[in-house]
């Protein structure tokens, strides 16, 4: 007989490891976070009337995504079947704007073995603004510095000329298995990104992608870039041109590099026709359809304009020269 007979018994076992292991985290984290916020906590967060919540998200909630909220301690355990993740994939692309910090133990952290080592038992991470307020720019030398046993005043924290922080970032990649603990100064979206698009499980909930699909709306531009760069993940074309995004960007890097249009901006070159083809009412009140791609394949073809000039036959600008094509009986060279 094995412990494989008894199915019971392994989820009690299974359930002790992850109680402990949290009880640990929660225990450390109250020695740094809690008092008179004064402590590393109140770096983020300053000294409250009431103590800040407590909260432990079960690795199940992390799995389908959850958000993490503002002005509390939480703990949470990462899925055992977790790839590698950056942290601004796992915590939602805020870190230039959000200040966050926190630490994690790894799947194999043994506590036996952590009393033995020196300095904090866990790794730190910080977001990109965190990292900003400790180490500003203008902070003078010579200053004295402060860490984790070396705590600062609150009056040390309000101080811009206060001294720098010797607590660094020591963690950008989170893996299987790894317990941590965050406080943030506003939500956070948390969960694993299944599809390799660069957006967390929470994330693709709240703004309506597809969390199985890289490409939500097929256009070439997986979903994560589309965010991250201004284009629509759910709309094929997000200045209307009727440019499909990827034919205008057409590496998919979300950049409008050398030869490409603009997904964000319906006339690249200002001429005054669209990329593509759009409905454009005329002086005299009727409405008709122009613009420079006229076969919608994002090439230069004959009798066409060049959606990067704004003057492709140098005398005026596109759409005064097709404007004038349309008026004129004998039709101007090149005109169709």
């Amino acid at each position: 007989m094995s412990l494989r007979d008894y199915p019971l018994v392994q989820a009690v076992c299974r359930w002790s490891t992850v109680s402990l292991g949290t009880l640990c985290l929660v225990v450390i984290a109250i020695a740094f976070a809690a008092p008179e916020g004064e402590r590393i906590g109140g770096i983020i967060v300053r000294a409250q009337k009431k103590p800040l919540p407590w909260r432990v998200l079960e690795t199940e909630e992390v799995q389908n995504g959850v958000l993490i909220p503002e002005n509390a301690n939480i703990v949470f355990h990462l899925p055992l079947n977790l790839p590698d993740t950056h942290r601004e994939v796992l915590l939602g692309h805020q870190g230039k704007k959000v200040r966050y910090w926190g630490y994690c133990f790894p799947q194999n952290y043994d506590p036996q073995v952590a009393k033995k080592r020196t300095g904090f038992p866990g790794l730190i991470f910080l977001s990109e603004k965190e990292r900003e307020m400790r180490d500003p720019p203008h902070a003078a030398a010579g200053k004295p510095s402060f860490s984790i046993y070396e705590l600062p005043t609150k009056e040390d924290i309000d101080n811009p000329d206060g001294p720098k922080s010797s607590i660094r970032n020591q963690i950008e990649i989170f893996g299987a298995g790894m317990m941590c603990y965050v406080m943030t100064e506003k939500p956070l979206a948390l969960g694993p990104d299944e599809d390799g698009d660069r957006l967390n499980a929470e994330l693709e909930h709240e703004i309506g992608t597809n969390r199985q699909t890289p490409d939500t709306d097929s256009d070439g531009i997986d979903d994560g870039t589309e965010y991250l760069t201004g284009t629509n993940p759910l709309l094929r074309d997000t200045d209307s041109d009727s440019l499909v995004d990827g034919l205008e960007d057409k590496n998919w890097n979300g950049k409008q590099d050398r030869g490409e249009t603009d997904p964000r901006a319906r006339d690249s070159d200002r001429d005054g026709l669209c990329d593509g083809i759009c409905r454009v009412k005329l002086g005299n009140g009727k409405a008709v359809f122009l613009g420079e791609d006229l076969n919608l394949n994002g090439r230069l073809d004959q009798g066409e304009t060049d959606p990067l000039k704004f003057a492709t036959r140098g005398n005026y600008n596109d759409y005064s020269w097709r404007i004038n094509c349309m008026n004129n009986n004998n039709q101007p060279e090149g005109c169709k």
